[in-house]
């Protein structure tokens, strides 16, 4: 019974592919994984920066919200339509 995984050695003899190729289509692969390990930390820092800019947003639109009720209150006493 043969394994479907082999060794790289095992791979280049059977596949017949010269030393050069192998080590550049390592290289190649190497540089795949790295660019996608990468890529995921990226993107993790990334959502970790938006979840609290998205909280930041939250709380400035609560403030907001307050504020703008205090500037009605203030608008109805000094109109005179409702007492302070």
């Amino acid at each position: 019974m043969e394994f479907l995984i082999q060794s790289p050695a095992e791979v280049i003899t059977k596949l017949d592919i010269d030393a050069e190729f192998a080590t550049l289509l390592a290289t190649i692969i190497g540089v795949g994984i790295a660019l996608g390990i990468q890529a995921r930390a990226t993107r993790k820092d990334l959502d970790a920066k938006i979840d609290a800019l998205s909280a930041e947003i939250n709380s400035l639109r609560e403030r907001m919200a307050h504020l703008e009720g205090l500037m009605e209150g203030l608008r109805e006493a000094i109109t005179g339509r409702r007492a302070a």
